[in-house]
């Protein structure tokens, strides 16, 4: 089965789709990462963020599986996507529609992989349920107040004196996600919404597991 994880930074989608995935038997696959991928070798490369033609040639050379990004061969560490100024620039980029097509091919591919190969793929972004796998078996959006969400990543980047200018970083950010023209930020028609302000993330992933297995069943029941 496909399940779709959406949200913005913060809301807790990482951490609760590695446990899903891991509960579900599932592959579980970050297209986040691609994105802080492409902004990460262009702040490197001092690329121009504005230069979608040079953008996409280092897309080109992306690949997503359940190991995390490689590009051009070598695998991109997980901590090296997760600093404020890649998450900036991740924004940044993801708003040229020629990269966010190229990428949404990568990021199918390799669902469709992990369904042939392993049974299916907990996806989580920001655009799954509505451009990436709009035909996925399970959509769940997650949110929580900005307050929450800013906390929850200072924490998580061991940046708790920041606070403050993490909060206003991810307020721009969500202002472009959710307003720009290509695939913006928003919960699918058919998803579930889950407000995770005051949840623990085993209660998040226990709901989610939970609404997995029935829809695993029911889809047994019918055939």
């Amino acid at each position: 089965m496909l399940v779709a994880i959406d949200g913005p930074a913060g809301s807790g989608k990482s951490s609760a789709a590695q446990a899903i995935a891991g509960r579900l038997g599932l592959v579980n696959l970050n297209t986040g990462a691609t994105y802080r991928a492409v902004a990460l070798v262009a702040l490197r490369e001092e690329m121009d963020l504005g230069n979608e033609g040079a953008l996409i040639a280092v897309a080109a050379r992306m690949e997503l599986s359940a190991d995390g990004v490689s590009y051009g061969g070598a695998h991109i560490l997980e901590d090296a996507l997760r600093s404020p100024e890649v998450s900036a620039a991740a924004s940044k980029v993801s708003a040229h529609p020629g990269l966010r097509r190229v990428l949404v091919e990568r990021q199918r591919d390799a669902a469709r992989k992990a369904e042939v190969s392993g049974g299916g793929a907990v996806v989580e972004g920001r655009d799954i349920g509505t451009v990436v796998l709009p035909e996925a078996d399970l959509k769940i959006f997650l949110s929580a107040s900005a307050e929450e969400r800013a906390r929850r990543r200072a924490l998580q980047t061991g940046r708790e004196s920041e606070l403050e200018r993490i909060s206003k970083a991810m307020h721009n950010r969500d202002k472009r996600d959710s307003e720009r023209e290509a695939s913006p930020l928003k919960p699918a028609p058919d998803a579930v919404v889950l407000d995770t302000t005051s949840l623990s993330l085993e209660s998040v992933v226990s709901r989610v597991v939970e609404l997995a297995n029935e829809r695993r069943n029911n889809v047994r029941k019918s055939s």
